[in-house]
């Protein structure tokens, strides 16, 4: 495609004004070839290109690019006090893309910071509450890789003990199989439910957290 021609500042946001917002590439193309000149506009019209941009950044997939650039828009609706902006709370909004976009980057520690300090702010929007969940599971403790590293152990155990019995036992020593079959049949039993204990227990813990940090948050709302 053919880059746009250079355009004087005052009709920079009349032509962005002719892209469809759910153009994202189209947006993102724009801005990139026009970024210094958008510099330039009255803090509304850049404002406005730039939230769209980043915005496009984040629905087209481009992660690592919103990540940093949502940054910007953060910034510039705090040093300009633009919290709501076009009916949408954007500075949530925009916190909670970059978030998503952490996430997305496997950046699991990152995105949970954001997202608890969204719940200080609103503790009320249960998405926030649900993704930091999510969150949190994808972050696995130590006793959790210790249950797993364990579980191998056992069922390592279990092939070798089904080995023993089909090569050994049964062909030479048939009166021990029953008893080979119930130490194979226990140490398998024994890895999968350390993996569903230890599982469950990590479940929980994340599900307490996250209501004892909304209900903190809700208690200091009031409170404030």
């Amino acid at each position: 495609m053919e880059p746009y021609p250079i355009q004087s500042t005052t009709s920079i946001f009349q032509s962005f004004n002719q892209i469809d917002r759910q153009s994202y590439h189209t947006i993102i193309r724009y801005f990139n070839q026009h970024v210094e000149e958008i510099k330039c506009l009255d803090f509304e019209e850049y404002f406005e290109i730039l939230t769209s941009y980043v915005n496009a950044l984040f629905e087209a997939g481009a992660y690592q690019k919103h990540a940093l650039m949502a940054d910007v828009v953060i910034e510039a609706s705090i040093i300009n006090n633009v919290r709501v902006y076009q009916g949408i709370a954007l500075f949530e909004k925009t916190l909670f893309q970059k978030a998503a976009s952490l996430y997305h980057l496997h950046q699991f520690e990152e995105s949970a910071h954001i997202l608890t300090e969204l719940i200080k702010i609103n503790p009320s929007d249960e998405t926030f509450q649900t993704f930091l969940r999510k969150n949190r599971l994808l972050v696995k403790p130590a006793y959790l890789r210790k249950s797993l590293g364990l579980a191998i152990v056992f069922y390592f155990i279990s092939i070798l003990v089904i080995a023993l019995t089909t090569f050994f036992l049964d062909p030479f020593y048939p009166q021990y199989t029953p008893l080979a079959d119930q130490c194979r049949n226990l140490a398998f039993m024994s890895g999968t439910g350390l993996i569903l204990i230890t599982d469950g227990i990590h479940r929980l813990s994340v599900l307490m957290q996250v209501r004892k940090l909304t209900a903190q948050s809700i208690e200091k709302l009031k409170r404030s």
